[in-house]
């Protein structure tokens, strides 16, 4: 077995200086709070390692125990970490004194998390559970899992904060209607929320709820929310029309080249190309593309489809991915611009080849192209926009909506038409003949 003479060498030092900075149990002599590093295997980038305390249920019994977590220190390899860990400015009291916290939060939160009398003991359950049904039992997205954990922890913390008495579940019972449209109403009126981020909210909710009622044992009643009846609102957003698809290829055609816009404009091909989500996208990773049969794997709220890229006319941008392509975990990693204003230059520099570049990212580059060339405006034309104009396109010229949904990820066909919009141009046959 060949050892890490780096790793070891770090092991040392950190032995020394928790010594040295008191970061011990002074009656055991271990570790207080208790935390290791290691080396990534493939990137050599420094690792923090630590338990904190976690709930769990089992059989309707409530137990903490001790969750593994790890962080992954970007700036820190086995080349530099000395430089991290040296004499008073050692990053290691920083890290001592995060995890300490950590642990110190996790435990204060899980006191209130007694029983299936509390609140927050069923919050907990509902967003630490990994499968769910709608009409079918699949297991959750990790889009999912993050939108129900926002809207969750959001509710949880305004119901507590508002209304303590809503610590205790039953009270739910009564109350739960009331309070829920009180929270929207105050996001909404705040400007906090538009009117599609309260309907997202209340179909979590509603969610959360309703898992309580299946599995509670105090008759807790199904479908709580069911007569506020919040309504999807109706979208402003519109796929984008011919006239500014034409700029939209344009612009791709003038600045494919430029630093400043290449990433962006090999995301927006793509997406236009294919119709997948701003987050499908961004999260593109190297090894789900499959060069020997010109496809890629895309990971969505649906599941796992197949994005196929073996039409002739598929050429030009498959070689543009395989081009970007690289050793490390996603297609599309974090980056930025740097501007030298003396020669007038513009530089693309890696900062983490194994996290994904943002949504923000994408969305920011986004606004400047629309302002750039004129598109209609905030809340018309958005990235979704692209997507909308690949579905309505796509069916136009299939007269397939259900290929058309498993190609972008949607569930039914109901959520397709949803997105097609008004489908009648000048060549669209609009009478049938009645012989007279």
């Amino acid at each position: 077995m060949i050892k890490d003479k780096e790793l070891l060498r770090l092991k040392k030092q950190v032995e020394d200086q928790k010594k040295k900075f008191g970061i011990t149990n002074p009656k055991t002599g271990k570790d207080h709070p208790k935390f290791s590093y290691r080396f990534d295997a493939r990137t050599r980038r420094l690792i923090l390692q630590y338990r904190i305390p976690a709930l769990t249920s089992s059989k309707g019994v409530t137990k903490i125990r001790s969750q593994r977590k790890s962080k992954y220190i970007s700036q820190i390899n086995d080349k530099n970490w000395k430089k991290y860990f040296k004499d008073n400015t050692s990053i290691l009291k920083d890290h001592a004194n995060d995890v300490l916290k950590e642990i110190e939060d996790a435990t204060l939160s899980h006191d209130n998390y007694v029983d299936d009398y509390d609140f927050g003991w069923w919050k907990q359950n509902f967003l630490d559970r990994k499968v769910g049904k709608t009409k079918s039992i699949k297991t959750l997205s990790a889009h999912t899992i993050k939108q129900n954990t926002n809207h969750m922890n959001q509710y949880y913390d305004w119901c507590i904060n508002t209304h303590p008495e809503s610590k205790e579940m039953g009270e739910h019972i009564d109350n739960g209607m009331e309070w829920f449209e009180e929270f929207y109403q105050e996001k909404l009126t705040s400007g906090s929320w538009n009117g599609t981020t309260c309907h997202t909210s209340y179909r979590n909710i509603r969610g959360f709820y309703n898992y309580v009622a299946e599995r509670s044992k105090n008759k807790f009643p199904y479908d709580l929310l069911k007569r506020l009846n919040l309504k999807q609102p109706k979208t402003t957003r519109q796929p984008v029309n011919s006239v500014e698809l034409d700029k939209i290829l344009d612009f791709i055609h003038t600045n494919k080249d430029d630093v400043f816009w290449g990433k962006f404009i090999l995301m927006l091909r793509l997406q236009l190309k294919t119709g997948m989500r701003v987050g499908e996208l961004v999260d593109i990773r190297n090894r789900n593309i499959d060069e020997s049969v010109k496809c890629i794997w895309i990971s969505g709220k649906t599941g796992r489809r197949k994005l196929n890229f073996n039409a002739p006319d598929d050429e030009i941008i498959w070689n543009d991915i395989l081009e970007k392509k690289g050793k490390g975990l996603f297609l599309f990693y974090r980056t930025k611009i740097v501007f030298y204003p003396k020669q007038q230059h513009k530089l693309e520099v890696d900062i983490d080849l194994d996290k994904p570049t943002t949504d923000s990212y994408y969305l920011q580059r986004f606004r400047q192209m629309r302002t750039l060339l004129g598109l209609r405006g905030k809340g018309v034309i958005t990235s979704h926009s692209l997507r909308r104009y690949f579905i309505t396109r796509f069916v136009k010229d299939t007269k397939n909506r259900d290929l058309v949904r498993q190609i972008v990820g949607h569930s039914t066909t109901r959520m397709t038409d949803y997105y097609m919009g008004d489908m009648i141009d000048e060549d669209t046959k609009t009478t049938i003949s009645i012989g007279v």
